[in-house]
């Protein structure tokens, strides 16, 4: 019995024994070749990057404004919408088709394209209390306003009721006779009569100058002229048919015959149309050196 109990307790000492040397070879095999270093369990796989973060969704960048037109005074060019006339002074025409869209400006120098009757110095000026002369300074800056359809007893069928048929124009300053008018086209001059010069070009179109200073004009009925030539001199001459002089103010007042559609489809009309855009137009590349 008790030879039993010493075989049972030696060989339980054996086998204690092996297991032993079993974990003592594993330590050391372990401590030889180094034990695997496991990244923390938040950290990405040894190699791989940490994804980037996404950029910030930026807004688009607004387009940059076009640059300032200043004229040859530094004063900044701006006009009001093309039928936007002053308040009690017309209906106005809201076209603003560019009829011609390589014309020379018809001014040589700095102008404003405003009431001649509406505004200071004119006739109606107190209907929106601008009392004064045409000479006040207040005429001669920045922006232009539309005057075509302004009200007058002309038949125009483009203006409710008849209206003023071009755009008046003032010089660069209150002085008549000093600052030229000049051909937007190369045209041939069909009439010259009482305060008006008429030029059309080959393919039909019709301008008209009015009030220059008749008696000094540079050019001739049936003359041809070059875009840029210079025709005469901004004035205030006014006949009436019987010879009369008619008082006005210094300026120039353009008119334009071109066909007029009123909507897709329509039958064209030969009129005098508003050159307001056309204008516009013409002295933005004035001003910007692209005339």
């Amino acid at each position: 019995m008790m030879k039993d109990r010493r075989n049972a307790q030696s060989g339980r000492a054996v086998l204690f024994l092996l297991v032993f040397l079993i974990l003592g070879a594993l330590a050391w095999w372990w401590w030889k070749n180094g034990a695997a270093v496991l990244p923390p369990a938040d950290d990405p796989p040894a190699g791989e990057e940490e994804p980037p973060a996404d950029d910030p969704v930026e807004d688009p960048a607004e387009p940059d404004a076009p640059p300032a037109l200043t004229d040859a005074d530094g004063a900044v060019f701006s006009y009001l919408p093309v039928g936007e006339l002053l308040p009690n002074s017309g209906p106005g025409l809201a076209d603003d088709t560019v009829y011609r869209t390589d014309i020379a400006f018809p001014a040589e120098d700095p102008v404003y394209l405003n009431s001649q009757v509406y505004r200071f110095g004119g006739g109606q000026g107190a209907v929106n209390g601008m009392n004064g002369a045409q000479c006040d300074a207040r005429n001669y800056e920045y922006p232009w306003q539309d005057t075509f359809c302004e009200k007058r007893d002309r038949n125009q069928p483009l203006c409710p009721g008849g209206g003023h048929e071009g755009l008046d124009i003032r010089p660069h300053a209150c002085t008549k006779d000093a600052h030229w008018a000049i051909a937007v086209e190369d045209a041939r001059v069909i009439d010259i009569r009482r305060h008006w010069v008429t030029l059309q070009t080959d393919d039909g179109t019709i301008y008209n100058y009015l009030h220059l200073n008749m008696s000094g004009l540079s050019v001739t009925e049936g003359q041809h002229v070059m875009k840029g030539d210079r025709i005469g001199k901004i004035s205030n001459d006014f006949f009436k048919s019987d010879g009369t002089s008619v008082p006005t103010t210094t300026h120039l007042h353009f008119e334009m015959y071109e066909n007029y559609v009123a909507e897709p489809g329509d039958e064209p009309l030969f009129t005098k149309v508003n050159p307001y855009m056309t204008l516009v137009a013409a002295y933005a590349r004035k001003l910007g050196g692209d005339e």
